[in-house]
């Protein structure tokens, strides 16, 4: 006569010492919105064209467009960037119609002028040279 019995096998993983996707100096640098108010009159800064990164700690695709980001930054020093964390911001999402992460949004003299949803960097970068 045969038993039943169940084996569990468990293989231990070894943690990560070190985070998958390094926040650089460039990505820290940038102004993190909080506040509605704060949010209307960052994008009300003229005519120089204003990238809003919403993002969320947790989501993946947004750690994975740090490194876009930060090459933006740089290559397009008359670009605005700012970023609103939708857990800690949820009203300025709301305000922008955020419903996924990350999304871009484009401002220019206090207008949002478009979005770009996930993380697309060619699209991105499309949207950066047309709108500036």
């Amino acid at each position: 006569m045969f038993t039943r019995q169940a084996v569990f096998v468990t293989k231990r993983i070894p943690l990560l010492s070190r985070p998958v996707v390094r926040l650089n100096s460039t990505y820290k640098s940038i102004t993190k919105l909080t506040e509605l108010k704060e949010f209307q009159s960052s994008i009300s800064n003229g005519s120089q064209l204003s990238v809003i990164d919403f993002f969320a700690t947790w989501c993946n695709p947004c750690k994975a467009m740090i490194p876009v980001i930060s090459k933006l930054i740089k290559e397009h020093p008359e670009v605005t960037f700012y970023k609103v964390d939708v857990d800690e911001s949820p009203e300025i999402a709301k305000h922008c119609n955020v419903t996924a992460m990350p999304t871009f949004v484009f401002a220019k003299d206090g207008k949002l002028l478009g979005t770009v949803v996930g993380a697309n960097p060619a699209a991105l970068e499309e949207q950066i040279e047309e709108l500036k």
